[in-house]
């Protein structure tokens, strides 16, 4: 206060002015802080978790592709690990031993369509 009693008008205004920018920055950060934490909560719980299921598919597919397996007994037929298959396939230079599973021969390209023809006037 002044010597008569009177408040200080312009350091009020700048002390209220302060605080508020103060205040709204404190707000901004911790607005931003909430929506962080709030994205790594949720990518802990949702996003990092497996469902069971699924953890269970890609267990089942990884064995199916790095283990032998019957594909079919009576025919004496056997899928082998993805790995050997392929150091296989280098092996033979992308040739299969079984003539029906041999890539087909590239087709001839299409041939395009007759343009009709427009009478002259």
């Amino acid at each position: 206060m002044r010597e008569g009693g009177e408040p200080n008008t312009p350091l009020t205004a700048l002390v209220g002015i302060v605080f508020a920018i103060v205040l709204f920055v404190v707000v901004v950060f911790l607005q931003a802080f909430f929506y962080q934490q709030q994205q790594a909560e949720n990518a802990r719980k949702v996003v990092a978790v497996a469902p069971e299921q699924l953890s269970q598919l890609r267990s089942q597919q990884l064995g199916e592709l790095h283990g032998y397996r019957w594909v079919d007994e009576k025919a004496g037929i056997v899928a082998i690990p993805i790995g050997r298959a392929m150091e296989l396939v280098v092996r033979d230079g992308g040739r299969s031993p079984w003539p029906s599973v041999q890539p087909p021969p590239p087709s001839p390209p299409p041939t395009p369509p007759p343009h009709p023809a427009v009478p002259k006037r």
